[in-house]
């Protein structure tokens, strides 16, 4: 089926594909050719404007009525030239005011309104009056040897003092036996002062209540016999009708020591006392609403509104309404925030205590080496308090946040323990007081920070 045979090689020559054809070639964009208008508006106005001259007529003035107007207004005026300008207290010292780069505190002038003999007498407060231009200076005794603008006779030690917000030659006092007195400086040297009230023990403060009752003046006291009145003046502040009659029910003292006698004659008492009321202060938000701080550390918050006869008498209210967490000591100064729903007090603990008004806990505690005895609102920022008392430091805090400021100082090498220290935001100055009887007047930063 199958045989072997063998054949001859067969060769054959290799093929190669024809070449390709190569081109080279080049792109080019076409030119691009720029043209340029020149724009021009054509529209054109020109517009005249011409007044015209009217004949002047004649106005029919009433001389009488402008008369009465200039008659009315005349005094006011002339008593706030007064206030601002009537007064030498000052002309010792250069305010500078002119120096852009004044950043600090700067000690204008010192004053010592004591004898020399009475080393012992201590500034008891000083305020200045709504215009900045007077400076009123309390001491521990009935008469100085000094050289005054006016001379004001009591027969027992000022305690606490406080102008009028708004009328600036009416100033009220607390006396040590009790008194409230009220004096109009609008006279040239001697002033007869109006009683107002008398309390059963020494007035701890006295404050004027912003007008809102039938635009009447309100001048509230409290003293450490447990009551705060309230009375209103009236007939240019020469009259004083009793208001309210206030006492702090919750805490009391049934062990009643001998009084100090009274320069008017009469006293204004229930059958029991309370507890002493050493601070107090309205709520700037809230007008009705108050802060009472005690001797044995209670802070309560009262209402002006608030009807709650005491048990037992039908002249005086209570006018707590809520309780406050407490201080260990005395209750020393309470102030409300100016801008914030906030109140601080400071106590005989040796502590200083940020509240919000709502709450019943402080927010912050802030504790001191000595006691403060006093609170004062800086000026240029309104969030800056002052703390002063035992010793001669005075410090700034920020009540936001309770850091100090250290930048701003108030440092005297001679200085005692500070007894009051007092703002005045017209001027730019801070008046300071020392259990030594010494003035200290300070230029201060309009801002602080």
């Amino acid at each position: 089926m199958f045989t072997d045979r063998s054949f001859d090689s067969v060769s054959f020559d290799s093929q190669v594909s024809t070449p390709k054809s190569e081109l080279s070639t080049t792109v080019q964009t076409t030119e691009i050719v720029y043209n340029e208008d020149p724009v021009q508006t054509i529209e054109r106005r020109s517009i005249e404007t011409q007044t015209i001259t009217e004949e002047k007529k004649n106005l029919n003035v009433d001389y009488d009525k402008l008369a009465e107007f200039l008659k009315r207004v005349t005094p006011s005026i002339l008593e706030a030239l007064d206030e601002a300008y009537g007064t030498d207290a000052f002309e010792d010292y250069d305010p500078k005011t002119s120096e852009d780069s004044f950043t600090n505190t700067q000690l204008l002038q010192k004053i010592n309104s004591t004898n020399e003999t009475e080393s012992q007498m201590k500034v008891s407060d000083i305020c200045w009056s709504i215009g900045g231009g007077t400076l009123a200076v309390s001491h521990g005794i009935p008469y100085h040897d000094t050289c005054p603008n006016k001379i004001l006779e009591i027969n027992a030690c000022v305690t606490t003092l406080a102008y009028h917000p708004t009328e600036p030659s009416i100033l009220a006092a607390g006396l040590f036996n009790g008194d409230v007195l009220v004096w109009n400086l609008r006279d040239d040297v001697w002033v007869t002062s109006v009683s107002v009230c008398t309390h059963g023990d020494t007035v701890s403060q006295v404050y004027w209540k912003e007008r809102t009752l039938n635009d009447v003046s309100l001048l509230v006291s409290s003293s450490k016999d447990g009551y705060i009145f309230v009375d209103k003046m009236v007939a240019n502040f020469t009259i004083a009708h009793p208001y309210k009659r206030l006492k702090v029910a919750k805490e009391h003292n049934p062990i009643e020591n001998t009084r100090p006698r009274s320069s008017g004659g009469t006293r204004e008492r229930a059958i029991e006392s309370g507890l002493c009321i050493t601070a107090f202060d309205f709520s700037f938000k809230h007008p009705v609403f108050f802060i009472v701080g005690t001797l044995c550390g209670g802070i309560y918050k009262c209402s002006l509104d608030r009807v709650a006869p005491i048990e037992g008498s039908n002249t005086f209210m209570d006018p707590v309404i809520d309780e406050y967490e407490r201080h260990e000591g005395s209750v020393t100064c309470i102030k409300f925030s100016p801008i914030r729903n906030l109140f601080i007090t400071s106590g005989t603990d040796k502590e200083m205590r940020i509240y919000d008004f709502e709450e019943h806990t402080c927010l912050r505690s802030i504790s001191f080496e000595n006691t403060v005895v006093g609170l004062t609102w800086m000026i240029g920022n309104q969030d800056v308090l002052a703390a002063y008392g035992a010793g001669s430091q005075i410090r700034l805090y920020n009540v936001t946040d309770g850091r100090p400021i250290t930048s701003v100082k108030f440092e005297e090498s001679d200085r005692e323990n500070t007894s009051c220290l007092r703002v005045n935001s017209k001027k730019d100055l801070v008046a300071i007081g020392d259990t030594q009887g010494n003035i200290e007047l300070w230029k201060v930063p309009r801002q602080l920070l």
